[in-house]
Order: C-alpha cells, then structure tokens, then sequence
C-alpha cells in the first residue's frame, strides 16, 4: 500500500478525502465506530447469502424475497435512527455547526452500511467505546 493512502487509512487529517475531513466528521465516524452492533453492516452479507441461497436451493426464494424486504426495511429505520442520533450528539458537542443534518446523517449511515474492516479511514475507536 502506498504511503499516502496508509496515511489515509490511519487517520491523519492533511491525507482524508475531502468528505472526511474536519473535526465534526471525525466525531461522526467515532459515533459510528463505537456503535457495537448495526443492521446497516449486515447489508453485504445478507445480500451475499441471498445470491447464494436463490441460486443453490430455489424452492426457498419463495421465503427469502420477502424475508430480504423485511430486512432492508430494518436497516432503513436503523439509518434514520442512526443519522437523527448523530444530528443530535453533533448539535450537543458543536453548537457553531454549520453543516446540514441530512448530510451527516447520510454520511454515518454511509459509514455504519460497511463492514467494520472494509471502513475507509480505519476505525479509531473500539466497539462499546464511550464518545464525549
């Protein structure tokens, strides 16, 4: 990996992307990284065990189509859950903000919808981890 990009994944301001950078969004993704569990990081592999399943056994599509809704509906109340909740802690923790809601709330559903190892910066913070 080159250094840049290890930089990158590490954290270090000078080298995030543009939509990463500030200290509001790095709260954010703290918030999100503490979180100890999130139907939005089961999208990935449910959608996997879905191709699969369709695929190697077909009588149980019949079950799994609307199982998958049922699922995709869950993950939708969790990401609005999950931005209103960020919304709120930044509003708390940074008064002067000047960023929309909706933005950071899409941006820690964003965050939150990929697995934890597959996060871009890495996360910092453990799970369960108290965020002030």
């Amino acid at each position: 990996m080159s250094e840049r990009r290890e930089r990158m994944m590490a954290g270090e301001e000078a080298y995030l992307l543009p939509r990463d950078q500030g200290p509001i969004r790095r709260y954010v993704r703290d918030v999100v990284d503490a979180r100890r569990f999130s139907l939005l990081g089961l999208f990935m592999p449910s959608a996997l065990a879905l191709l699969f399943v369709m695929f190697a056994v077909p009588q149980l599509q019949l079950y799994m189509s609307p199982a998958m809704l049922v699922l995709m509906a869950l993950m939708t109340v969790d990401g609005i859950m999950l931005g209103r909740k960020v919304s709120r802690r930044v509003d708390a923790k940074f008064p002067n903000n000047t960023e929309s809601r909706w933005k950071l709330g899409l941006y820690a559903a964003g965050r939150a919808s990929q697995m934890r190892r597959m996060r871009a910066p890495r996360p910092q913070v453990e799970r369960g981890a108290s965020i002030g």
